[in-house]
């Protein structure tokens, strides 16, 4: 009867080899990753000090960067949402729905974000206008996805520079016509708006007493001056 040949050294060491290998791949897999993650975390926390410093720009392109660099998903949320507050604060809101509509769908909780639950996402400031409109934005997207949960096209390089070109061609990046920037005059606190039915009325009617007030006071002041003789 034939013996089965007994495997030497050198067949036992290779076969070690071929099983070590997936486990050596999936180690350095997720070194990479570690390091990816790493440098997008330090690019946040960089793009988070520009915009607290006042350079928005600055900021916007420290988080597109950050998405490049195979950042998690709770990364990619919070660069996503931040570039939203950026065009956001310009008054781009079509520019801010599609960074924003990517954190959507990527499972972002807009009214968790916007509380600042993770120091990492930024407070946004905007009109109350734009405020109002993203949070109408936000809650059709969530309609949508419940609807036809397929994820829009990704927040694209593309698109990040055209609307980097954009925010910085309009006004000189926020601009007013005498230079300075208006935007920080021109913004509001999202808690601070009440976007209610009796909200807006109440600001409506303020803005009649006001306006009677004013158009009162230039009535006595036009008749003063049209009558100069008048002992009234």
């Amino acid at each position: 009867m034939r013996a089965s040949p007994v495997a030497g050294p050198g067949a036992c060491k290779a076969q070690a080899l071929r099983s070590a290998a997936p486990q050596r791949l999936a180690a350095a897999r997720r070194s990479l990753q570690c390091r990816a993650s790493a440098q997008a975390e330090d690019l946040l926390t960089k793009g988070r000090a520009k915009y607290d410093g006042g350079d928005r720009m600055g900021a916007l392109r420290f988080w597109e960067q950050a998405l490049d660099k195979e950042p998690t998903q709770e990364q990619r949320l919070v660069a996503l949402f931040n570039a939203a507050c950026v065009h956001a604060s310009f008054g781009d809101l079509e520019l801010a729905q599609i960074p924003l509509k990517d954190a959507l769908y990527g499972g972002l909780d807009f009214q968790a974000a916007m509380a600042q639950q993770d120091a990492r996402f930024v407070k946004l400031r905007a009109s109350a206008q734009v405020l109002i409109q993203l949070r109408r934005f936000s809650e059709q997207v969530q309609r949508t996805r419940a609807a036809a949960p397929s994820a829009p096209p990704a927040y694209a390089r593309s698109g990040r520079g055209a609307s980097s070109s954009s925010s910085e061609s309009r006004g000189g990046g926020g601009k007013g016509i005498l230079g300075r920037d208006m935007s920080e005059a021109l913004s509001t606190d999202a808690e601070t708006i009440d976007a209610s039915i009796g909200g807006i009325i109440k600001r409506v009617l303020v803005l009649l007493l006001a306006l009677t007030g004013l158009g009162t006071a230039l009535f006595y002041l036009g008749l003063k001056y049209a009558f100069v003789d008048s002992p009234y």
